[in-house]
């Protein structure tokens, strides 16, 4: 979501919203204490990496997890993915996920992982329901979490937390006051950050010293691939000398303009709010003479659309995932030492320490996610 200009310093709005996120952060310590209280032996076959944020809104998690999707699968490990399905509207829950799934029911970014990996994907309010429902079905290795970071009911065994390098933690307050899920200190307790589009944290010295291993990430624009015809691919640079049509429907459209602007003459931007359920009146205003250029996130909403208007010139943005090659043999070895702790733990793919991480994995990531 965009944030509120309030979120980003420490105004008198957000002072006048403080006591209510003392009581948020209080919250929000009190369930984190209390599902360490309670940490029990892990009783799924797979082990669990869940990839979450601190603040609301996007971060970048879900080019990531198709990063390490595609790194733990070169490595012999069978992956799924589960998500919470935001934004779907499915009847029952939880479900099964396609790439022929309908994103009005299961949600729009488990389904754009569904067409680009080759992976069990199951969705649900409930995320120990959806990893139960791939455990039935095509049981894993690795099960990756999209979110959940502060779905405790769901046991894990690595904690990753994605950090927009531009918002970073906003004024650093809890909601409704600031855009924290929970306090900063939480961020000591994860296995790692991953920062996206930079390597340095806004935080005072006292804090550095206490957090986790960080690792850097870029996302590197890839090419344009049209919604009507989708083998139909062109270079980045494409439109270089056209003004273009813009949208974006995610959780920080500035961090996609940003990457779109130096390959384009001129954008027209319209901004929708994250997960936008996107309709036929909402293209009204667009120019069908002009390119029109999205994100893939978007385009898995948009490409019913395209067919109905016969749109030829509607593009998605796709991009590259660039990650420290170091995390993946931190994540690597923190899944061979949890081993032990499964109950079926001789199933799993064997950790072979002599693998080196891949530092560039194509896929079609979402940028500023």
């Amino acid at each position: 979501m965009s944030w509120p200009r309030f979120w980003q310093r420490k105004g008198l709005t957000a002072f006048f919203l403080w006591p209510f996120s003392l009581l948020v952060a209080a919250i929000a310590r009190c369930r984190l204490q209390r599902f360490t209280a309670r940490r029990q032996p892990q009783a799924y076959r797979a082990q669990v990496i869940v990839v979450g944020n601190l603040v609301v809104g996007g971060s970048g998690k879900t080019p990531l997890i198709l990063w390490l999707c595609q790194a733990l699968q070169a490595r012999g490990f069978k992956v799924g993915i589960i998500s919470r399905g935001y934004g779907g509207a499915a009847p029952t829950w939880p479900q099964w996920v396609t790439a022929e799934s309908d994103p009005k029911f299961v949600g729009d970014e488990p389904v754009m992982l569904a067409k680009a990996l080759q992976v069990p994907i199951a969705v649900g309010p409930i995320r120990t329901a959806a990893l139960a429902l791939i455990e039935k079905n095509e049981p894993c290795d690795v099960i990756i979490s999209d979110d959940g970071l502060q779905h405790f009911a769901l046991q894990r065994d690595v904690e990753l937390v994605v950090v927009d390098a531009q918002r970073q933690f906003g004024n650093q307050w809890c909601l409704p006051a600031g855009p924290l899920r929970e306090p900063l200190n939480r961020l000591t307790k994860v296995d790692a950050l991953i920062i996206n589009g930079g390597t340095h944290l806004q935080l005072p010295q006292k804090w550095q010293r206490l957090l986790p291993p960080r690792y850097a990430m870029h996302l590197a624009p890839k090419q344009l691939r049209n919604l009507l015809y989708p083998q139909q691919t062109l270079p980045v640079e494409a439109f270089s000398t056209q003004t273009v049509q813009a949208l974006a429907g995610i959780g920080n459209p500035a961090r996609f303009f940003a990457t779109l602007e130096p390959l384009v003459a001129g954008m027209q931007t319209r901004v929708f709010n994250d997960h936008h359920p996107f309709q036929l009146s909402d293209f009204d205003e667009f120019n069908s003479e002009k390119p029109l250029i999205m994100t893939a996130k978007d385009a898995v909403k948009c490409e019913t659309f395209a067919r109905q208007l016969t749109a030829k010139n509607w593009w998605a943005l796709e991009v590259e995932t660039e990650v420290d090659d170091q995390l993946v043999r931190l994540i690597l070895q923190k899944l061979h030492t949890n081993q032990s702790t499964h109950p079926s733990a001789s199933g799993f793919a064997p950790y072979k320490g002599s693998h080196d991480g891949s530092k560039t994995v194509r896929n079609s990531g979402v940028s500023g996610q």
